[in-house]
């Protein structure tokens, strides 16, 4: 991080969204690492690791050629298949083989 506190180039974040089906009240175990839902309803947690770069941001989590294809990445209205980041390099990555892979299609040639 810089004196002002800006993330810069190179430096890596990581977002961990949790969503559950009932109250959002939970519970940490004396693993200081567990967190279940008071109301024992179920929830579900992923995480990304996200690196800075020049022009954008990359996505250091991602997926294999033999990685199951969720529901949301081949029926979304807003990002169809695996994303990658918005840097060119990542938008170049994900219009390469991996999404053709994983969604079943034809890389356009």
């Amino acid at each position: 991080m810089n004196p002002t506190g800006k993330m810069v180039p190179g430096l890596t974040f990581t977002i961990e969204p949790m969503t559950g089906e009932g109250d959002s009240s939970y519970v940490m175990w004396p693993d200081d690492w567990t967190a279940t839902t008071l109301d024992e309803k179920r929830s579900a947690q992923f995480e990304h690791t996200l690196l800075i770069t020049e022009d954008g941001l990359e996505a250091l989590t991602g997926k294999i050629g033999t990685s199951p294809v969720q529901f949301w990445e081949r029926e979304s209205e807003v990002h169809r298949g695996v994303w990658l980041g918005s840097s060119a390099g990542a938008k170049e990555r994900e219009s390469s083989a991996l999404n053709s892979l994983l969604l079943g299609e034809a890389k356009q040639a």
